[in-house]
């Protein structure tokens, strides 16, 4: 198995979820196509590129090949426990206080942080909300790989070298800021203002 593209990574997560989806027990890349809009020989160079095998004329077995993706790219084990954070606990990072919406997957919400004390006491979890001032000593102290960045803009950059020297991994930035992270550090941007503007972008739409 070759490298794989990050374009081609990113696709695969969403082929991994959409088997999940799946009753039948097998899928064909037709029908893969119609569900994502990839084309057909897209479809079938991705799944080459982690060394499936499995496919024939009548389609893919739908958990074989989830099994091979999620063994490509190392994700799908809920067993594997990735230990989260969410930092910044104003409306958006407080949403994501319920961790019913990480239940079952292998990822696990352990702390919150907010530079506002009072937020902190008020505010109701299951996990242990902190004041930012303790970021770097839990994080480590934890073993925290991964952090939702849901800070205010003008506090977004700082927070995110803060996060990238005590040792996160990856950083899901909910932020409208270009962060700049070093190579060591993946970034997700998903902010709804840059998701929507990705539309835009996609569908060619001019303002009403």
């Amino acid at each position: 198995m070759g490298t794989i593209s990050e374009p081609a990574k990113k696709r695969l997560v969403l082929l991994a979820q959409l088997l999940l989806q799946q009753k039948n027990g097998r899928i064909t890349s037709a029908a893969i196509n119609r569900l994502t809009g990839w084309s057909d020989s897209l479809i079938r160079h991705d799944i080459s590129s982690i060394g499936f095998k499995g496919g024939f004329s009548n389609g893919y077995n739908v958990s074989e090949l989830r099994e091979a993706v999620c063994n490509a790219l190392h994700i799908g084990s809920a067993d594997a426990g990735y230990k989260c954070c969410i930092v910044g606990l104003g409306r958006l990072g407080a949403a994501l206080l319920d961790d019913s919406i990480f239940s079952g997957t292998e990822y696990e919400i352990v702390a919150g942080f907010d530079p506002n004390v009072n937020r902190t006491e008020i505010l109701r979890s299951t996990f242990p909300l902190y004041p930012a001032s303790r970021l770097e000593s839990v994080i480590q102290a934890e073993h925290i790989v991964y952090a939702v960045l849901a800070v205010a803009d003008k506090d977004a950059q700082l927070i995110a070298d803060r996060l990238a020297r005590c040792g996160i991994r990856g950083i899901v930035n909910y932020t409208n800021v270009v962060l700049s992270v070093s190579n060591s550090v993946a970034l997700e941007n998903v902010s709804p203002v840059t998701a929507l503007t990705n539309l835009s972008a996609r569908t060619g739409e001019s303002k009403i």
